[in-house]
């Protein structure tokens, strides 16, 4: 009866800790792809990972990316900061900018007096059985080729039209093609994913997002200033997340509860726990311009001058950490 009860008990705590992480609707339906890029973009930073040569990653490699993302979007701490992630910002991961992850095409080149080529181009056949075999069975069409003359080259890009497919584990079959050579994985992904609110970083408006996950340090970052080139300016939103979906939000654990009252505010807004720990502190417009910087802080700052409407205002502690929350002004 003992070992009986103990087994239940075992069965229960093991079940309490699985069933804290699950998978919001709202994340499986707008968060899937940014699951899986992350899942793709630890696999590719690790060539010895058992899945690095698969080129279909399997669900229970992003499955525990959604389960963090829910546990971040259901916001069990009520940080404004979190909310302000998914919501005002829509921060999503970037395929193009931060770390390249290319999730669709293959490029190659082929000398132009190849016997196949001809008919490549105009069919997408080529005759050569190992080719055309990877052509059909990762769905890969011509998307576009270019003719060197001066060099004798033929460059090709074909695209996948699997909607996820980790075209690097792919790269060594088609070099392994006596006829083709500099293939590396390619993909038509655009760096300009950013869809939030209008906000701008340095009078620069954002136009390039991304989520970085270290650890269980999660970086929501925007970029902005010549995005084209290489993005000028960028700020950073760190929350953390363990692997068993604990959100440890900034706020409470690393500025020690440190909330703003009353919210919305009219003239005074208040500071509620160790205020000791500020030592600076931003006041930003919901489009990102600076309205106020404060170095000598005490308990209470005077909002009476702003205009009504939304705020993010932003914290610095003693040690460096920065965090983000929101007020309204009356």
């Amino acid at each position: 009866m003992k070992i009986f009860i103990f087994s239940i008990f075992v069965f229960f705590i093991g079940f309490q800790s699985y069933s804290q992480c699950s998978i919001n609707p709202f994340i499986q339906d707008n968060y899937e792809l940014d699951a899986k890029i992350l899942a793709l973009r630890e696999i590719l930073n690790d060539p010895l990972d058992p899945d690095y040569d698969n080129p279909f990653l399997p669900e229970e490699r992003y499955t525990p990316y959604l389960e963090r993302l829910t546990a971040l979007y259901e916001n069990p701490n009520n940080s404004p900061m979190i909310d302000s992630l998914f919501n005002e910002f829509n921060i999503h991961v970037n395929l193009e900018y931060t770390f390249p992850t290319p999730i669709s095409g293959i490029m190659f080149s082929v000398d132009s007096n190849t016997s196949w080529v001809e008919d490549f181009k105009n069919t997408g056949i080529s005759g050569v059985a190992i080719l055309d075999d990877l052509m059909a069975e990762y769905l890969f069409s011509i998307d576009s080729f270019i003719v060197l003359p001066s060099s004798g080259i033929t460059i090709f890009t074909i695209i996948t039209s699997h909607d996820f497919l980790n075209v690097t584990a792919l790269i060594d079959d088609f070099e392994g093609i006596s006829d083709i050579f500099n293939c590396y994985a390619a993909g038509l992904e655009t760096r300009f994913n950013y869809t939030g609110i209008q906000y701008y970083i340095h009078t620069e408006p954002v136009e390039v997002c991304d989520i970085i996950i270290s650890g269980n340090q999660f970086e929501f970052v925007l970029y902005a200033g010549d995005c084209l080139a290489g993005c000028s300016y960028y700020e950073s939103r760190y929350t953390y997340v363990t692997e068993d979906c604990e959100v440890l939000s900034t706020l409470e654990n690393d500025l020690s509860k440190i909330t703003l009252y009353p919210n919305p505010v009219s003239d005074k807004l208040y500071f509620s726990g160790n205020s000791s720990e500020i030592v600076s502190l931003q006041i930003i417009s919901i489009q990102g311009k600076l309205i106020q910087k404060l170095n000598n802080i005490s308990t209470e700052i005077d909002v009476s001058q702003l205009k009504a409407g939304m705020y993010f205002i932003e914290i610095k502690t003693s040690e460096g950490i920065n965090n983000i929350q929101k007020f309204i002004k009356n």
